[in-house]
């Protein structure tokens, strides 16, 4: 007899919204004898993540022991990783050329500001703390374009970026930050953070291949392994389809950082996208062997990755081990996972635990087709009165070959 088990819902695991700020502007423009103080920037943009799902279906005929399901790989849609809006940190005083980036590769100039210049650049500052950026990035665009002190230019470029990116313009923001990069007036630690801001705003305008660039270049010319770029490159290179060497960066952060479960996720989520199974399911079974895995999701992801590897006994001790611990709990996604168990158990000729699965399966799913197919195994093993049981608790689900199941439940024994 030839039976159709269709899977009614397919798998997913996203990525985690990683948060990105821009680094804060500078608090003072550097002039020969005009020293007066200004505060930094401390203006916090609303935080902003998002997560776009696919559809799919994941389809797995299976004939009486001959043929092996075909659809124990789930479908995936990794999203990548939408980082929150540009915000600034507080800063305190102005530190000294060289504690941020002391292994700067580039000669850091000793430039400063003239009297008057650095009397407007404070004005600038003073419009952007009044949150008037649109008048801030128009004098700082003219203040730019008229002086020939590239301090000048190089800080009046960064305050228009930043002004720019307050008022929501990201794409001049960018054109901004480039400009003051390419002026190259600023000391190493003010540069690189530009570098970053600009990094960091490419990515959110969509110019992954830039952004990753602009990245490159920044730890290149640093020599930095801060976590907050390795984060963000992994999240470029997911966003550029290259999902196993975003994995690999998203380990080596929870490496870094063992209480950093986003990444830890993150890292699941890549290796899924790039069918590295093993990759995922090694990492998270350490995190299991040590008591770490502690979740639902952490559970889901590791049973997910073992069936997608064809390890459904793996999968399965899994899911009796969340299921004692009371994290994993009766769901249809969690029938869907017993439906693949069982399809592939009945295709190796494990008939009982075909039976056993699709019987665990029945009650939660969402409709009569894990029934039926429970049905049919029965059946094909003459095991008739519970057969017809099962295609009765089918069509009161719901199924669509409803004359199939009429045909079980109508059986008579012989």
């Amino acid at each position: 007899m030839f039976f159709e088990a269709r899977l009614p819902a397919c798998f997913r695991l996203t990525l985690f919204a990683a948060p990105l700020l821009l680094a804060g502007t500078h608090a003072l423009a550097q002039a020969g004898g005009y020293n007066h103080p200004v505060d930094p920037l401390t203006q916090q943009k609303q935080e902003q993540g998002q997560t776009q799902q696919e559809t799919g279906k994941c389809l797995s005929p299976i004939d009486s022991r001959q043929t092996r399901a075909n659809c124990s790989h789930y479908d995936r849609a990794v999203q990548p990783t939408q980082p929150d809006q540009p915000a600034r940190e507080v800063k305190g005083p102005p530190k000294p050329d060289g504690i941020l980036f002391p292994g700067a590769t580039r000669v850091s100039p000793e430039l400063q500001a003239t009297k008057s210049g650095g009397k407007a650049l404070n004005d600038i500052i003073a419009l952007s703390q009044a949150k008037d950026y649109v008048h801030a990035a128009q004098k700082a665009d003219a203040l730019a374009s008229a002086t020939s002190n590239i301090y000048e230019r190089s800080f009046a470029y960064d305050l228009a970026g930043n002004a720019a990116a307050d008022a929501g313009d990201k794409d001049k923001a960018a054109a901004y930050f480039k400009q003051a990069l390419d002026s190259n007036g600023l000391n190493n630690d003010d540069h690189y953070q530009v570098m970053y801001n600009l990094a960091a705003i490419l990515y959110q305008t969509k110019h992954p291949s830039d952004a990753l660039a602009t990245l490159d270049r920044l730890t290149a010319e640093t020599r930095s392994d801060n976590p907050q770029y390795v984060t963000l490159k992994a999240a470029l290179l997911a966003d550029l389809n290259r999902p196993l060497e975003a994995g690999a960066l998203y380990e080596q952060a929870y490496t870094r950082d063992s209480s950093n479960t986003k990444a830890l996720m993150n890292a699941v989520a890549a290796y899924q996208q790039a069918n590295a199974f093993s990759k995922s399911n090694a990492l998270l079974a350490q995190v299991q062997q040590k008591g770490a895995l502690t979740d639902a999701n952490g559970y889901r992801a590791l049973y997910v990755g073992y069936l997608n590897d064809n390890k459904p006994i793996q999968a399965l001790a899994v899911i009796d081990e969340g299921i004692t611990k009371g994290v994993v709990k009766p769901s249809a996604e969690l029938a869907t996972a017993y439906s693949v168990i069982a399809q592939t158990a009945y295709a190796a000729g494990d008939t009982a635990t075909a039976i056993a699965m699709y019987q665990r399966a029945a009650p939660m799913a969402a409709d009569g087709e894990a029934s039926l197919n429970l049905a049919r195994v029965l059946s094909n093993e003459n095991r008739l009165p519970e057969a017809r049981q099962a295609a009765r608790q089918a069509l009161l689900k719901g199924v669509r070959n409803t004359a199939e199941a009429q045909k079980i439940a109508a059986q008579k024994s012989t």
